[in-house]
This record gives C-alpha cells, structure tokens and sequence, in this order.
C-alpha cells in the first residue's frame, strides 16, 4: 500500500487509513462513464467501517456498514485519501457532531447527496483539503449550473417517490 500520497513510501495498512469508496448506482455508468459523468454513490472508510449519508435512515442520515458493501449500489474502486491522526474516540466525537449537521431530511439527491457527505467528512477526518475525484459528483453539479432551481426540486421529489414505492413493495 502506497503511504502519505507518495509513490515510494510502502507501509502496512492501518485503520487510521482514510478511503473513499465508489459506487455505481447504475449499470448505465459504464456508458457515461466515458464522457466524465454516471451516478455514484460514495462512502468514507475509517478505523474498519464505512460511514455514509443517504435518506430513510433514522433521525440521522448518516450510517455505518461493512466497507464496500453499500446495499443496491454497484461497488466501483477504492481511493486512498490519507490517514488520520484522530484516535478512534475523536473520530467518534467528530461523527456525533457530523451527524447533526446531516439529518436526514437533509438529504437532496443533487444539493446535499452522499458524495457532499463524503467530502466533508473525509476532510475533517484529515484536517484540510482532500483529492476528491471531481467526476465523481460532476452529474449534480452540472444540474445545479444547468436547471432552473424548481426543476432540480422535482427531480429529487420523483427520485423520493420512487424509493419509497421501491421500498413499501
């Protein structure tokens, strides 16, 4: 395993490794994943689980499972962000207080989706700026630049609709 971002350092995996896990929320990604774009859903990997966001999850929307297992998501690749030097209670202390700020009904399948979770936890994790691949999240923010506010709205009212008679069947 490659250390610190270098290209020379080798070290043993720690748990104290930071990775963001990828996920393909469709099989369609391996078509528009030619051109830069595909729906992904992201997790962050830390002291052997992985935490993500995501809507119906309890009062919180933020969840733990067994690293790249996220259930109905296509597993994709692995990215090695760095390693924190939070011990596991800090990052116990970080997670309550960033599972405030992400409710639930926070959750906005093109504002405020995984992928921003990701980022920002993945940041505080780490104390600063992390290489988040920029594809990863670039379908929501073409929309955001692209459609009109209402339109976006919509589009996250119908994704909602959907899940929840998905989920009731």
């Amino acid at each position: 395993m490659l250390c610190c971002g270098t290209s020379t350092v080798l070290c043993e995996p720690c748990e104290r490794d930071v990775f963001l896990n990828i996920y393909d929320m469709t099989s369609f990604n391996t078509l528009t994943g030619l051109v830069g774009m595909g729906a992904h859903h992201t997790g962050v990997q830390v002291y052997n689980r992985e935490y993500c966001f995501g809507r119906g999850c309890g009062d919180t929307g933020v969840y733990s499972i067994v690293p790249k297992t996220s259930e109905g998501h296509i597993y994709r690749e692995t990215h090695y962000l760095g390693r924190t030097k939070l011990s596991y209670r800090e990052m116990n202390a970080l997670l309550k207080n960033i599972k405030r700020a992400y409710p639930c009904d926070m959750y906005h399948i093109i504002r405020c989706n995984c992928n921003d979770f990701s980022k920002d936890f993945a940041e505080q994790l780490l104390n600063g700026t992390v290489h988040f691949p920029a594809w990863v999240n670039r379908p929501s923010r073409s929309a955001l630049w692209l459609l009109p506010s209402h339109v976006v709205d919509r589009l996250d009212h119908e994704i909602q609709t959907r899940n929840k008679q998905l989920n009731n069947t």
